[in-house]
């Protein structure tokens, strides 16, 4: 299944990004490596990721080896990535609150 990122990620890969370059004791390379294959798992098995909190339309994939996540939602045979979420806050609530509408108005999905 296909994987499309949506705008209400940039924060989370910034911050992603941000974390890493300021603890340079860890390995950016092994954690985008390990993104890369939580994509993969995603692409071969769309509801690999738990249902994330009380919600039935957003899933969460862990990705091995860090404190990060993958929050998505699954339409028109498209596996669309929310947020790139640090497992240990609560800034992935802003994304949640945009993620339909930014699926309606550039994508044309109801969602």
């Amino acid at each position: 299944m296909r994987i499309q990122y949506l705008l209400t990620v940039e924060a989370g890969a910034r911050w992603f990004r941000s974390y890493y370059r300021r603890n340079p004791q860890l390995d950016f390379r092994k954690a985008t490596a390990a993104l890369r294959v939580a994509e993969q798992t995603l692409s071969e098995f769309p509801l690999a990721g738990e249902r994330f909190e009380e919600r039935e339309d957003v899933r969460e994939q862990h990705i091995l080896g860090t404190p990060f996540s993958l929050l998505y939602t699954i339409a028109r045979d498209t596996i669309w990535i929310i947020d790139l979420r640090d497992t240990r806050g609560l800034r992935s609530a802003d994304a949640l609150l945009l993620f339909s509408r930014e699926l309606r108005s550039c994508f044309k999905i109801e969602h």
